[in-house]
């Protein structure tokens, strides 16, 4: 059974808080939010120009939520330095009583690097920093002491005292459409996160990725994220989606990554949205990040969608 995710984003504090809450208790397995210090697009709302920093958001939603996995979308590791992320996320695991999926990619958004001095390469040399991120993660996650000598980072008796509640270790998915970000999620991740395909699409992506994963193919995680609208038909829906969106964070929208996920949305009656969403897991998807726009589609969702989609009918 494909599991459905639920983007959190930046929105007043109280606004938040219901969201998280509606989607752990309305039935979703796991929730995120992205990483940015800086916002790459125009504030959706007048009232709100901001984003939250994204691990405080979800360590505090942790405590607001019972059940959901918690996640990102995604980490840049080198916001933070490898090895006080490992410990960070052995401690919200530990805290959360092992609900943390840990998510990272290698960043795309330059002028933040910039702006708070964090070093930017060519994306060779971020994937390599993400490579190295990861195995520095696993090993303080596993080990009880670890040096390590890499391009970007050095490692000297390092420990990590307080190891993941999760056994072996939480899962590690790797963000990014590309080809090195895809054979380095076959060769250290627990899934590979891809930007919003429509289903053809993501089938060609999932035969491209099987045959690099050998005998971990089985569990491993395969995922994307789509913009939701819920309306009485797909163009009443996409219509709505327009009115919400401002044409500035719009034409932001449409200069970055995400495009493809506002194309490739999941929009429609509530009839429409299932069968979008079987569309996807017959293609191959195992993890489905739906983006709502309106917080009144999250109600209408998980009444009249999300029951027949666990139920697969």
């Amino acid at each position: 059974m494909m599991e459905l995710g639920f983007f959190l984003p930046h929105v007043p504090k109280d606004i938040l808080e219901m969201m998280a809450i509606k989607a752990d208790s309305g039935g979703f397995d796991f929730m995120c939010c992205d990483d940015h210090l800086m916002s790459p697009f125009a504030p959706m709302k007048s009232d709100f120009d901001g984003c939250y920093e994204a691990w405080t958001t979800m360590a505090y939603l942790a405590g607001k939520t019972q059940n959901i996995k918690l996640s990102h979308m995604v980490l840049v590791p080198s916001f933070r330095g490898p090895a006080v992320l490992a410990n960070m996320a052995a401690t919200l695991d530990i805290l959360s009583g092992g609900r943390l999926i840990l998510s990272v990619g290698a960043g795309w958004f330059q002028r933040e690097f910039e702006a708070y001095d964090i070093p930017w390469e060519q994306h060779s040399g971020r994937i390599q920093r993400e490579r190295e991120a990861i195995q520095i993660i696993r090993s303080l996650w596993s080990e009880e002491r670890v040096s390590f000598r890499g391009e970007y980072y050095r490692l000297k008796e390092a420990s990590l005292q307080l190891k993941p509640l999760q056994k072996p270790a939480p899962p590690i998915w790797v963000g990014g459409d590309s080809r090195p970000s895809m054979e380095l999620a076959a060769e250290l991740g627990d899934g590979w996160l891809m930007h919003g395909h429509a289903p053809e699409e993501v089938d060609r992506m999932v035969s491209k990725i099987t045959p690099m994963l050998a005998d971990k193919a089985k569990d491993f995680a395969l995922g994307t994220a789509h913009f939701i609208s819920i309306g009485p038909s797909r163009e009443e829906a996409y219509q709505k989606m327009r009115r919400i969106i401002p044409p500035e964070t719009w034409n932001d929208f449409m200069q970055a990554p995400i495009q493809k996920e506002i194309k490739n949305r999941i929009s429609g009656s509530s009839r429409q949205c299932l069968s979008q969403l079987k569309q996807y897991a017959e293609a191959g998807l195992s993890h489905l990040i739906l983006v709502f726009l309106d917080p009144g589609d999250v109600d209408i969702f998980v009444k009249e969608v999300l029951p027949d989609f666990k139920a697969g009918k």
